[in-house]
């Protein structure tokens, strides 16, 4: 876990990462040619991680990674062997310093937005800037790395070279959110809690307001005051979730959902971590033919030969099984429920969750991250060599330093946003991994 006392060192560090990956971008590195390691048996202690590139011609080069909090106290000279990779912290590129020319090693000297590339990689001088320009204040950093001209074959963009590296070289995992169901209709979560509530209080806003103004609207409030009508609450959730007018058909190959069983076909093995009570994920599977398991308690079976496992975290209610204890029992759908399974850290569904955000590739599907536990669980699973990724939808007319704004803050979680204009371009990006 990052504490706040270094919260920016950690976040420099993994800029630092970001331009390194971005370096062998530019340097046409295929993404299945890189693999990062923290340990080996002849490791320098002194080094931050390894980076092992494989080169077009088969050629393997190590590099060690330094990372220095300032020029102060380096001797970047004696650093300056083949193979030594040293990112140097610097106040701002935007003043001139006497910067060391390496004769055999490469050195990034970083500002944390801006860099100077000196050295060699792959035996090749290599000389590469990323300055602030006026431009540069409503971009993020990987806006800015991403818009840096470059030809490599192995992917088109910065960005989709990272999205395959990692995808490449880890698990991956589908995180989905109620959002990933908009497609056909159904409401997200915020939509899903006003229906029930108008329910609840009988279209009564009055006294909707005077109930919210002792208990609050956090995230779980609203269904723990719908519990005491028992199934009757159960019966509404079910039909909110299955009885809407769809705007697209389940068969439509344009829907998020129907391009992500596309994903789980091509990519056998992946993970489902959804937050959804639904059964949607699991029709579109078995409309096709395609082996999966369900697991939403402590008692379900994971079938090996499955093309994927899905992993109801907040439990499962299918259709029409509102009246059945065995699924009503697993839904986490109030404060209770919520405060017992997240202060419960050796539950299934927080160990399942710790652990694939930390080790495997993480895509986030229509997910908007408004739930302070899953941040939490994001912070906890902090990993210095990896990313995960979420898709976003850029809402019109916002300001373009809100997307900048809202990469940085994402970044902090190791997410890295990929800003879509419209909900189908998450099927185009997964149908390019």
């Amino acid at each position: 876990m990052i504490t706040e006392a270094t919260r920016e060192d950690y976040l420099f560090k993994k800029k630092c990462l970001l331009v390194l990956l971005c370096l062998y971008y530019l340097n046409d590195v295929n993404y299945d040619g890189v693999v990062l390691r923290s340990f080996g048996f002849h490791f320098d202690p002194s080094c931050d991680y390894k980076a092992i590139v494989t080169s077009k011609k088969g050629h393997i080069h190590k590099y060690t990674v330094h990372i220095h909090p300032s020029k102060h106290g380096v001797n970047l000279e004696s650093l300056d062997e083949m193979g030594n990779v040293n990112f140097v912290r610097v106040p701002s590129l935007d003043k001139e310093y006497d910067l060391f020319h390496p004769k055999a090693g490469l050195n990034v000297y970083f500002d944390g937005s801006s860099f100077c590339a000196l050295g060699f990689m792959e035996g090749k001088a290599i000389e590469a800037n990323l300055k602030e320009s006026q431009q540069a204040q409503y971009s993020s950093l990987l806006d800015r790395l991403n818009s840096m001209k470059g030809h490599n074959e192995s992917a088109s963009s910065f960005l989709l070279w990272l999205m395959r590296f990692y995808t490449g070289k880890l698990p991956i995992d589908l995180v989905m959110g109620a959002g990933i169901n908009k497609d056909y209709g159904a409401k997200d979560w915020n939509g899903l809690i006003s229906a029930l509530s108008e329910a609840f209080y009988r279209g009564n806003s009055e006294k909707a307001a005077e109930m919210k103004r002792y208990v609050g609207e956090e995230l779980f409030t609203s269904p723990s005051l719908m519990k005491q009508n028992g199934d009757e609450l159960y019966r509404r959730l079910g039909e909110e979730l299955y009885e809407f007018k769809e705007a697209k058909s389940f068969s439509d190959p344009d829907s998020t959902l129907y391009k992500c069983v596309d994903f789980l076909e091509s990519h056998r093995g992946t993970s489902v971590i959804t937050y959804n009570y639904d059964t949607n994920l699991e029709y579109l599977l078995k409309k096709r033919g395609l082996l999966y398991c369900t697991i939403y308690d402590d008692t379900s079976f994971a079938v090996k030969q499955a093309v994927t496992s899905i992993y109801h975290v907040h439990g499962l209610l299918p259709y029409e099984r509102y009246d059945q204890k065995r699924f009503t029992s697993s839904l986490v759908f109030g404060e209770s429920d919520y405060f017992s399974l997240y202060n419960n850290p050796y539950s299934w569904n927080i160990a399942k969750q710790l652990h694939d955000f930390k080790f495997n590739a993480c895509l986030f599907i229509g997910i908007s991250l408004t739930d302070p536990d899953m941040k939490r669980l994001l912070e906890l699973a902090s990993n210095y060599l990896k990313f995960n990724f979420i898709f976003m939808k850029k809402e019109r007319g916002f300001r373009p330093s809100v997307f900048r704004d809202i990469s940085a803050y994402f970044f902090s979680f190791d997410l890295i946003v990929v800003w879509v204009d419209e909900y189908e371009d998450i099927g185009k990006w997964l149908a390019q991994l």
